[in-house]
């Protein structure tokens, strides 16, 4: 009879750190709130959520990128439409310039007034900015539309109705001058009615992009908190049950120690 080697004490002994380390895992999972908290846990998973997680990030940073695209392009069509409503007052000027009841003194008058409205287009075009750059440079800026490097040129164009006046000489101050002013208005609201249509679809698809991005990131977020959180109901349930074991574990060790020294008592006796 083997009474130094106590096998049932052995025995025990590894249940009890067994269910240590599963009570053990049970509660960090519920002090945390996730189930994957070391590379140990589930190193597949683990590879899967961190990729997830850095995906989510890169596109949070792409909306915002869009939406900074979008601000500047609202920017340079609220100046659009400021434009627009000041050549519709040169407009008004210039066909009441070119009234044939209309004095050469009182066309100079008028001429004054729509002189100061085209100096006003040009210092529009030359001061609208965004985050420090001019709107109307004609630059073309690069956006990324997702975190997987797709990317669109965002370019507002240089107008000619931002030209110097002496560039783009108009005046009413005779009815002929008036005659041919108008006509150069009309075209130049044309061309900004042209220009606003083209910011209005890029605002479009850029927004239509921030919520396909905002789809995406909800959609990959829930699959990540799938695989990583924790049902605190059966964590809680499993704590419980491992805290029971180990305590039953420790009884057992307890018990299984006592046995050798029972046998030689027996045996002495």
């Amino acid at each position: 009879m083997r009474i130094s080697t106590n096998i049932l004490s052995m025995k025990a002994l590894q249940s009890l750190h067994i269910n240590e380390r599963q009570m053990n895992t049970a509660m960090e999972h519920l002090s945390t709130g996730k189930k994957l908290n070391n590379a140990s846990d589930n190193p597949a998973n683990i590879a899967i959520v961190t990729r997830m997680h850095a995906r989510v990030r890169g596109m949070r940073v792409s909306i915002r990128n869009n939406e900074d695209a979008i601000s500047m392009l609202q920017t340079a069509e609220a100046a659009l439409q400021t434009v627009t409503n000041i050549l519709i007052h040169m407009r008004n000027l210039a066909v009441q310039s070119a009234n044939g009841t209309n004095s050469n003194e009182n066309r100079n008058l008028l001429d004054k007034e729509f002189q100061q409205l085209v100096k006003q287009i040009g210092y529009i075009g030359e001061t609208t900015a965004f985050n420090d750059l001019s709107v109307f440079d004609g630059q073309s800026r690069n956006i990324s539309l997702n975190d997987l490097g797709h990317t669109i040129d965002i370019s507002i164009k240089e107008n000619n109705i931002f030209l110097p006046p002496k560039r783009n000489d108009i005046k009413i101050s005779t009815k002929q001058e008036a005659e041919a002013a108008i006509a150069k208005i009309e075209v130049a609201l044309q061309s900004v009615s042209l220009h606003r249509a083209d910011l209005g679809s890029m605002i479009n698809r850029l927004q239509f992009n921030i919520e396909n991005l905002n789809s995406q990131s909800i959609s990959l977020t829930d699959a990540a908190s799938r695989m990583e959180d924790a049902d605190m109901a059966q964590e809680m349930s499993g704590f419980v049950k491992y805290k029971l074991l180990t305590e039953v574990a420790l009884s057992m060790i307890s018990q299984a120690n006592q046995i050798p020294q029972m046998i030689l008592k027996l045996l002495q006796s």
